[in-house]
């Protein structure tokens, strides 16, 4: 059994920047994923900052316009107020940021925001962000267990004791014994695309040692996914001249699109054009189409989720209605409900919200594992044998296949989302796929057929509790 002061369990940018901040703080710090290397958010939007504004008001005003009955203005202030720097750390660790003529990071306009507030790279920024994080756990020499699938997070009379993971490689359960764990993993949109694009499996081993989410229901659209795929176009095109249309010609509002429409990329500007190269290679390649030349069909679609389980100010997960603290556990990101965003996401308010959390969390977890001792050896040790005895009845010939598991909770999320199925219903396939769904192959080495498996089931878990 391996012992670690913070275990964080995520590849993203949450992830990296949790582990950098946790590190800082003296923490003896691994990061544990199942994937095989770091993970790159598709890139929405850049990163919202008030860059050359006097203070970050007029992006708090604009966060708050944005928020419904539960939303954090104290959230949406701390956040706000750490964009600026955010960037200027980013810049330090050689961040490769567009700029204007004066050498300052370009700010792109964006709808919903009343000042030109995107930095980034175009549609390159979270490419670029990831990299630039990933050399900085890697100049620190932190530690990471890839290909590992959290199956289980430990608890002792409220407080974390360890993770039970599922080693994909070599096909055994694997333990980590800790004190204090960060669940920075990514959201649950796979139940909209593909389930390889998120399981959301951070959300889920929390829900499965009894801490319940929130907000999972409050899913944002994205209004540019080209159609056919997952892949967004982001907000950035439009301050370069692109434009959002119906079929008919006239212009859409981005914010309230929520149906098909044409992306009109003919027009931009020849100056900016080089900073969408990569979303223009992508278009043609996956839908054969010239967006120098054609309009490119579009949808709204999930690209991201912000529901997760609760969190307070310093990032520490709450239990009992917010009275109590799941003593040893943070979340972040992806995994976590904050009360910073709300069924709408202000552009460039998603990738500042992984970096500010996933640098909060970081730190406190650290600080905190610093300040107890480890425990519950035997408990952990209990959770291992249960997570062997979980994967061995996973293989028989009773229950649901591996593909009839995926295209049922599918197709099912797809009906709710449009309104054509009740969430008593999706809460009811969530609840039979987790528990019926069953491998063909035998073998734990290296088995696609239970690594999706084990994604879908995480899948399940969430969406059997969602509130009906």
């Amino acid at each position: 059994m391996e012992s670690w002061d913070v275990v964080i369990i995520g590849a993203g940018p949450t992830a990296l920047r949790a582990a950098i901040a946790s590190h800082d703080s003296g923490a003896n710090t691994v990061i544990i994923h199942q994937t095989p290397g770091v993970t790159t958010p598709p890139s929405v939007a850049g990163l919202a900052a008030s860059l050359g504004e006097t203070s970050p008001e007029s992006h708090i005003r604009d966060t708050l316009a944005m928020g419904d009955q539960d939303t954090s203005e104290e959230t949406i202030r701390k956040i706000c107020s750490s964009a600026v720097d955010i960037v200027a750390e980013l810049e330090q660790w050689g961040m490769i940021f567009r700029r204007d003529d004066g050498g300052m990071p370009h700010l792109s306009e964006a709808p919903g925001h009343t000042s030109s507030r995107l930095s980034g790279a175009g549609d390159s920024t979270n490419r670029y962000v990831t990299k630039t994080l990933d050399e900085q756990v890697l100049k620190r020499s932190i530690q990471r267990r890839v290909s590992n699938v959290p199956l289980s997070m430990i608890m002792d009379n409220g407080q974390v004791r360890g993770v039970v993971a599922w080693d994909l490689m070599d096909g055994v359960a694997r333990a980590y014994q800790c004190k204090s764990v960060i669940l920075a993993c990514e959201g649950y949109q796979g139940l909209w695309t593909n389930v390889a694009s998120g399981s959301g499996n951070a959300i889920a081993i929390a829900i499965r040692a009894g801490i319940e989410p929130q907000r999972l229901t409050n899913i944002p659209m994205h209004p540019m996914v080209i159609k056919g795929t997952s892949i967004p176009i982001p907000y950035e095109a439009l301050s370069a001249g692109g434009r959002l249309r119906s079929e008919t010609g006239d212009d859409i509002d981005p914010l309230t699109n929520e149906g098909d429409a044409v992306a009109d990329l003919r027009f931009m500007d020849k100056r900016e054009t080089p900073w969408f190269d990569t979303i223009r290679k992508i278009i043609l390649d996956s839908t054969g189409l010239d967006a120098s030349i054609d309009v490119i069909p579009v949808t709204a679609g999930v690209i991201h989720t912000t529901g997760g389980v609760p969190t307070d100010q310093l990032g520490r997960v709450t239990i009992d209605s917010g009275k109590m603290w799941a003593t040893g556990v943070f979340a972040a990101g992806p995994s976590a409900s904050t009360g910073f965003h709300a069924s709408k996401v202000l552009p460039g308010n998603l990738l500042l919200h992984y970096l500010s959390t996933g640098a909060t969390v970081g730190h406190e977890a650290g600080t905190w594992a610093q300040n107890c001792q480890f425990g519950g050896t035997k408990i952990i040790l209990q959770g291992l044998e249960d997570s062997r005895k979980k994967i061995e009845s996973l293989n028989n010939d009773d229950g649901i296949s591996v593909g009839s598991a995926e295209a049922r909770i599918l197709n099912q999320a797809k009906a709710f989302i449009s309104g054509e199925a009740t969430a008593e219903s999706f809460v009811e396939t969530g609840e039979i796929v987790s528990n019926s769904i069953r491998t063909t192959t035998a073998s734990k080495v290296m088995n696609q057929e239970l690594s999706t498996a084990l994604r879908i089931i995480d899948l399940g878990t969430i969406v059997s509790s969602i509130s009906t």
